[in-house]
């Protein structure tokens, strides 16, 4: 149907920035009752992440990303307000879920990661909390980048919103494999080349639909990953997927890793009502 314009209490300029009617998500209504969305109508740095065509896709996606670090941050951590905490935005873009995690987590760090080093990112000088590094994800120097922000912090999550390609598998190894990473929410958009034609063939011969066959591609990837590390001596480690109905995107499963210690008891993950 036809989206009705929502009247927020404003100033008339900004109110257009979100045309969407209420019932279409929790999510949206939440972001629309939340204090971020004044903080960032009321700074005009912050403002133009509101002004993307798609932005109401943008903010489902963003408030679904909040929702997956809060999982497995775990209740203590979040009460805190992220103390200790830092989360890379894995291919960041702009950053309006990086935006939006700093405000879940305002004593917390959030450290946008991209290889677009020419985007307008002067909203980060309106958030003290957020910063950005220009990487290339497969470059060899990344490992080092990660561990270089994360010096200090006490639990490093890492979380990717519809990767492309070769960067999933590129992300599950850097957050299985390496040791600066805690946990991991990688939600996939597609597999390219050779592991995207096998998933289009396997979905083919299934009669499933490609997205459901990618995400069990990856989920094996990641257990893989876990058996090699662990074989290693790495940290014990599990996988999880799950779906967000509340996202307003039909590519919204998720694969979860969360590492632990030997002599610790495994993490719970608490995940809300529309994640299961």
């Amino acid at each position: 149907g036809v989206l009705a314009p929502v009247h927020l209490p404003t100033p008339p300029h900004a109110s257009p920035h979100l045309p969407i009617s209420l019932q279409d998500s929790v999510y949206i209504s939440s972001f629309l009752d939340a204090a971020p969305l004044q903080a960032m109508l009321l700074d005009e740095r912050l403002r133009r992440l509101l002004c993307m065509r798609s932005r109401v896709k943008e903010v489902s996606e963003a408030s679904s990303m909040c929702e997956a670090v809060r999982s497995l941050a775990g209740a203590e951590r979040m009460s805190s307000g992220g103390e200790g905490m830092v989360v890379f935005d894995v291919c960041s873009g702009k950053g309006l879920g990086a935006t939006l995690l700093s405000f879940l987590l305002p004593r917390g760090r959030v450290v946008m990661l991209d290889s677009n080093g020419g985007m307008d990112l002067s909203h980060l000088r309106a958030r003290p909390n957020l910063s950005f590094r220009h990487v290339d994800l497969f470059s060899a120097d990344t490992p080092a980048v990660l561990r270089e922000e994360a010096a200090g912090a006490s639990y490093v999550v890492a979380v990717g919103m519809h990767l492309c390609g070769a960067l999933s598998p590129r992300l599950i190894d850097l957050a299985v494999a390496g040791g600066t990473i805690d946990a991991m929410a990688l939600c996939p958009c597609c597999l390219k080349g050779a592991h995207g034609k096998a998933v289009a063939r396997s979905a083919a011969e299934r009669s499933v639909e490609p997205y459901a066959v990618l995400v069990e591609t990856l989920q094996a990837i990641c257990e893989r990953e876990i058996e090699t590390a662990a074989a290693g001596g790495g940290a014990r480690s599990r996988v999880g997927v799950w779906t967000d109905r509340e996202m307003l995107s039909p590519k919204n499963r998720y694969i979860t890793v969360q590492k632990w210690a030997a002599d610790k008891a495994a993490p719970d993950v608490a995940l809300c009502q529309a994640c299961a």
